[in-house]
């Protein structure tokens, strides 16, 4: 009877935490808590991140996941590098910004909002989604652009063949890009800030007379940067 009593009392206690924490997600409309996150992200001085990328062609392959790491100083001062060496021409303060400045629909996810967390889910508006897309790709073509080699020679004649050659596929791709693209941000309910944003997008276009679709998975995860890049952004 005790053991009756005790699991109805567990149970009772349990239906009411999670009631108080739908409540409370309630209180605020989910745009709000995504606004809220990116500010309190913003307003951090120094914060690390880590993530990798992972890319299925157009014929379905999926290339081995392309990992980076960095972080920021001085609220806006950019230090990153993927697995190759490269710099990072981009951060995640950025992606987020362009998503809160998009048009695009934000939810709740119940399955996995928690005491501690609120989890979103956001899907941008398709001409919204395609704009990003193409700013994007134009920046990467045009960070790759700045990395020609400066002394002439048959080295720099094949360089400039094979980019030229690229940006023109590149352009004839983006003319007919369409792109659907959604992102799930996970937010500390105490700090308000982002934990971990991950992005799905699938692109549809044309080339060479083929209709294509290529897709990329994204997963950054936002930690305190002292030294080692390890923790939970507080």
């Amino acid at each position: 009877m005790k053991l009756l009593k005790h699991t109805f009392i567990s149970t009772l206690l349990a239906a009411l935490v999670l009631a108080l924490t739908g409540c409370s997600t309630s209180s605020r409309p989910p745009e709000e808590w995504l606004n809220m996150s990116i500010a309190g992200l913003a307003g951090k001085d120094q914060y690390a991140f880590s993530g990798q990328t992972t890319i299925y062609s157009a014929e379905g392959w999926a290339y081995a996941p392309r990992t980076f790491q960095g972080h920021i100083e001085e609220h806006t001062k950019l230090h990153a590098q993927g697995d190759d060496g490269e710099d990072l021409e981009w951060s995640p303060i950025e992606v987020l910004n362009k998503v809160k400045n998009a048009h695009k629909k934000v939810d709740f996810v119940d399955a996995a909002t928690t005491a501690n967390q609120v989890a979103l889910h956001i899907e941008l508006n398709d001409q919204d989604a395609n704009k990003l897309w193409k700013e994007q790709l134009q920046d990467e073509m045009n960070a790759l652009a700045a990395k020609e080699p400066l002394e002439e020679g048959p080295y720099k004649q094949a360089w400039l063949k094979e980019f030229n050659e690229s940006r023109k596929q590149m352009d004839k791709m983006l003319k007919s890009l369409q792109v659907k693209a959604q992102y799930t941000v996970l937010i500390d309910r105490n700090s308000l800030v982002p934990t971990k944003l991950e992005e799905h997008s699938v692109l549809h276009y044309s080339l060479s007379g083929q209709d294509k679709q290529e897709k990329r998975d994204t997963s950054v995860t936002f930690s305190p940067f002292n030294g080692t890049g390890t923790g939970t952004v507080q």
